[in-house]
């Protein structure tokens, strides 16, 4: 082994020391100093299948074989319940049963807590990372093989820690590797070709550059590490916020100067952030974004709710935030009546950061970060189950929620003596709602004598009154959301809608807020299983409604959106109740929400249909309308495909052919004939440098057998013409002949090899 591949051999291994220091010392598991033997190995065979005679893929399937046992010693090795046993065919068969244990999991979206696992998956991961860097540095000196696979899972390691566990140096003894192995891998080149040109060097240079990259390296981490603490401390925090205060104004104005841009951007993930605010137009496809297994009912899947309000954007307040573990029952959730717990089954196609639940979030059979506010008697209620890192589409997973079933006299008898919580929060209002918005809640409700009365009240008169319309442009400056849509355009869309009842409620006293997700989309009910159906919703079906708060009974939602069917206020047939993620259910004071079941609810309720009077408010449906019928039909038949193969095919010849006769139209027919077949020979691999035409003829005919008469003649024609001292001239139209009827074998000769 030469001097130099052992100082490189030293290097990586170093580097690789680096990161999987960073993973041992993040303390994922206890006990994962053992992939430190996966390192060390897997760098000692990959240098000696790097010097050995092996072809590539033998020894990179010996690697293989390498590492799986190497791997498996360490796994088993790590397990003390394994170690315990004697027979080393017990312990492997053990491991097996645990390995197939884990995928049977990983097969049903369980949960495991089998720590093998992750050793398992480290040792293979770090035995990759070292036979690679060993096979590169030394067999292929592709350096950046080296460098980015380790810096990959350095960075991804340090980027999801969130603990206390000082990165920096594993940061920098990486960069100080990384920096050394470049500065080796450009000076081995520079002197190959000093000794190529023969140039004579001093053996010193490499120690001079390797002790110059080295310094290079760590000043560059230093000065990093510095401003990295610089700007994370306070007073840096305060200066980077002095500093981008001039561009956030500048943001601000910009988004307010254009208002009325579609204020919905196709997103692979839907993120649900601390704030909306209400814009204007909304540009909503049809896209898929989730089908939704969960028994037949009027059903919202809710992300989030925002409580506070300023006159045009929506926030949530609510800060108090704890880890949920899957299906975790250790929140002491507020109980309310008249509510029954719905398990749903959400197979996404569009991702997001927050769990969609039926109606109110209680628990997911997947992680999360629960949000939730204090609810007196050391009881909390939840407003959003938030995801650290977002599912993304194809994910599948459950959720409990808890969904109003009180009907309309219950809601009646409910009092208007609310808890603090609940008036602290959910009755604020901002300063500049117009007068006149109080003054129409008043007019509206003049009749109603219960908050479930007025909410009613409100919600039948935005329905009848105002516009369904998603064109709407944004309020102009200075002038408050509800009274623009109320009093100027009497026109709206959902955000706009939920906002104007939840600000004329609260003008009256009445606990609201709003809430966020998805409506129910279009259900699909198999007759044969009637206590499910299957729910497609699609990006249109992206909605806000109103949540209203009553003592006894919780947080309730109404629909004023016009472009939405009303809620039927009536229960669920006893037999087809939502059957609950089988985990303990959150307590639930008396009476029971079995205990309010009238006793002439007997039917299942069905989605209802809009009301004439929501007909009448929404815009024309594009089925009065024979043109959109007509599109509609083309644009779900194949016939959009058909013609965008044919112009593929089209486009496809029209370039060929111009790629053909690039250059060569103003040939005489001969000559043109003869470039023509000569462009095709180099494209079908004819090496021309060195063949008389002849010869380029036979190998062009040995490419295509078919084309070889064609071939043959322009070849004779040409070598006639310029070789040959004839009278009789060769015609120029007998070789444009030949070259039409060597063209479509030489294309076909051409498509089959590539």
């Amino acid at each position: 082994m030469r001097r130099s591949d052992l100082l490189t051999l030293g290097i990586v291994l170093a580097m690789l020391a680096m990161v999987a220091g960073s993973i041992i010392a993040a303390g994922w598991l206890p006990g994962l100093g053992v992939i430190l033997w996966a390192v060390v190995l897997s760098v000692i065979a990959g240098a000696a299948l790097a010097y050995s005679n092996f072809p590539s893929w033998t020894a990179h399937l010996t690697s293989l074989v390498y590492g799986a046992f190497v791997s498996i010693v360490i796994g088993i090795t790590s397990q003390p319940d394994i170690m315990r046993i004697n027979d080393w065919r017990e312990k492997t068969l053990l491991l097996v049963d645990k390995v197939i244990t884990f995928l049977q999991e990983a097969a049903s979206n369980g949960t495991s807590r089998e720590d093998v696992i992750f050793v398992l998956i480290l040792s293979g991961l770090f035995w990759l990372l070292g036979y690679s860097a060993a096979w590169y540095s030394i067999r292929t000196r592709r350096i950046w093989h080296v460098i980015l696979p380790a810096g990959v899972t350095l960075f991804s390691n340090v980027y999801y820690y969130t603990g206390t566990a000082a990165m920096a140096p594993f940061l920098m003894g990486y960069l100080v590797c990384a920096v050394t192995l470049l500065v080796l891998s450009h000076l081995a080149e520079r002197e190959a070709g000093w000794m190529a040109a023969r140039i004579k060097f001093t053996r010193t240079a490499r120690t001079w550059a390797v002790a110059a990259g080295v310094a290079i390296a760590l000043f560059a981490s230093l000065v990093g590490w510095r401003v990295s603490e610089a700007t994370t401390s306070a007073a840096g925090r305060d200066l980077l916020s002095q500093l981008i205060q001039p561009y956030d104004e500048l943001l601000a104005r910009w988004n307010r100067l254009f208002a009325n841009l579609n204020n919905n951007v196709e997103r692979n993930v839907d993120s649900y952030a601390q704030s909306v605010t209400l814009s204007g137009p909304r540009n909503l496809g049809q896209e898929p974004v989730m089908d939704v297994s969960a028994p037949p009912a009027r059903h919202y899947w809710r992300a989030t709710s925002y409580d506070n309000y300023d006159g045009l954007t929506w926030r949530n307040t609510i800060e108090t935030v704890t880890n949920a573990q899957a299906n975790d029952t250790s929140l002491p959730l507020n109980g309310y009546a008249g509510r029954v717990p719905v398990q749903a089954d959400f197979t996404l196609y569009r991702g997001s950061d927050s769990v969609y639940a039926p109606s109110l979030p209680l628990r997911a059979n997947i992680s999360s970060q629960a949000t939730f506010e204090m609810a007196g008697d050391n009881r909390v209620d939840l407003t959003q189950l938030k995801l650290p890192v977002p599912l993304l589409p194809g994910n599948r997973y459950s959720a409990l929620g808890s969904m109003s079933v009180a009907n309309v006299a219950e809601l009646r008898s409910a009092q208007d003596d609310y808890p603090a919580w609940v008036r602290e929060r959910y009755l604020q209002a901002p300063a500049d709602v117009p007068a006149r918005v109080k003054q129409l809640a008043l007019d509206i409700t003049a009749d109603a004598a219960t908050p479930f009365d007025k909410a009613a009240a409100i919600e039948t008169w935005l329905r009848d009154n105002i516009a369904y319309d998603e064109k709407l442009e944004a309020p102009p400056p200075g002038v408050e959301a509800s009274d623009y849509i109320l009093f100027d355009v009497k026109r709206a869309y959902c955000n706009y809608y939920a906002t104007a009842m939840v600000t004329m409620l609260r003008s009256l006293g009445v606990p609201a807020r709003v809430a966020v997700g998805y409506a129910q989309g279009e259900p699909v009910i198999d007759f044969n299983m009637p206590d499910k159906a299957v729910y497609h919703v699609k990006a249109s079906d992206s909605h806000m409604w109103v949540e209203v708060f009553f003592p006894e009974w919780g947080w309730v939602e109404f629909e004023p959106t016009a472009g939405q069917p009303p809620i039927d206020r009536f229960l669920p047939e006893a037999n087809v109740t939502p059957t609950p993620i089988p985990t303990t259910a959150p307590p639930t004071p008396t009476p029971q929400p079995e205990a309010t079941l009238p006793a002439e609810a007997t039917s299942t309720p069905e989605p209802s249909a809009p009301q004439p009077q929501d007909q009448q408010a929404n815009p024309p449906a594009d089925s009065a309308n024979p043109l959109a019928d007509a599109w509609n039909w083309f644009i779900h038949s194949p016939l959009p495909w058909l013609m965008a193969l044919l112009a593929i095919i089209g486009i496809a010849i029209m370039t060929l052919r111009h790629i053909e006769t690039a250059g060569l139209n103003k040939l005489p027919g001969i000559e043109r004939a003869y470039a023509l077949i000569s462009r095709y020979a180099g494209w079908l691999g004819v090496d021309k440098r060195h063949h008389t035409p002849y010869e380029q003829a036979s190998e062009l005919a040995q490419r295509a057998p078919n084309a070889q008469t064609p071939v043959q003649q322009i070849t004779d024609l040409y070598v006639q013409k310029r070789f040959a001292a004839s009278k009789a001239a060769p015609s120029d139209a007998d070789a444009e002949n030949a070259w039409q009827q060597a063209r479509q074998w030489l294309r076909r000769a051409l498509l089959r090899r590539h």
